[in-house]
């Protein structure tokens, strides 16, 4: 798929920042669009994720949108030339899903206005999702004659059940912030416009703790959510665990009645 012509111009899709240490900030930049996930969007999203893992300084990641929109979902009119056998062979959505999965640091989705289609299961694939009382969360593919295809229907389903998840998908009924915190889908719900401080709030939060036992416990966390439970797994990860710096440090501040001095390492 060709680069479409409204990104040509646009300088940068994704805006990068590190507004406080140790988290850095994805914002979508095509507000033009309403945030529309372009192709051209979602490598760049991809390749400013992975600079931000590979990153020893960043320790959480928040991906951003608009006030009015964090994304309007996918760009329809690249799919709108796709066929069959061009989605399949594409892979279309595929690299989204899978980059999102190899993302070992916490992700933390800060959801202003409406989240919608392909932008809310962007918001879905992140470990926290952070929204207000006036997002909306909504999954209208129905209507086009299309299903959600990054993973919308199983994490959706497996967040608030398969009634919830019915309503949404089949009859594309909206869920408010308010809704989605009291279901269990949305962790935290913040003051209007103040989602993105929420995000950077929890960010700082999380980067207080052991980033190893943070890294471990979220494999553990995602492994169950798509294969469902896995003690087995879970153990050898826990015994992983024994033999970092951290438990080491974290143990011997315990005993030692002192604030522990976390060294991050595996």
């Amino acid at each position: 798929m060709t680069q479409s012509q409204a990104d040509i111009h646009e300088p940068s899709l994704i805006l990068v920042s590190t507004p406080r240490p140790g988290a850095c900030v994805l914002t979508l930049n095509r507000s033009a669009k309403r945030n529309a996930l372009s192709y051209s969007l979602i490598n760049e999203l991809l390749t400013q994720l992975r600079a931000a893992s590979e990153d020893e300084e960043i320790q959480s990641i928040v991906i951003a949108g608009s006030d009015n929109f964090f994304s309007a979902g996918a760009d329809l009119r690249e799919i709108a030339t796709l066929d069959v056998e061009g989605a399949r062979q594409i892979r279309y959505l595929e690299n989204l899903c899978n980059g999102l999965r190899s993302v070992r640091k916490p992700v933390i989705a800060a959801v202003e206005g409406k989240a919608l289609g392909g932008g809310f299961e962007l918001a879905l694939m992140a470990d926290f999702i952070v929204a207000t009382p006036e997002t909306e969360f909504r999954l209208p593919e129905v209507n086009i004659g299309l299903i959600p295809g990054a993973g919308g229907t199983q994490r959706l389903t497996n967040a608030i059940g398969k009634h919830q998840a019915m309503k949404m998908i089949l009859l594309g009924e909206a869920l408010s912030g308010i809704e989605a915190h009291k279901l269990g889908l949305a962790s935290h719900l913040a003051d209007p416009g103040k989602a993105l401080d929420c995000a950077l709030d929890l960010a700082t939060n999380l980067g207080s703790r052991s980033q190893s036992a943070i890294r471990l416990a979220k494999e553990a966390i995602c492994r169950a959510d798509e294969l469902g439970q896995d003690e087995h797994f879970e153990r050898s990860l826990y015994y992983t665990a024994f033999g970092t710096k951290d438990k080491r440090e974290g143990v011997a501040a315990f005993l030692e009645k002192r604030a522990p001095v976390w060294n991050h390492a595996e």
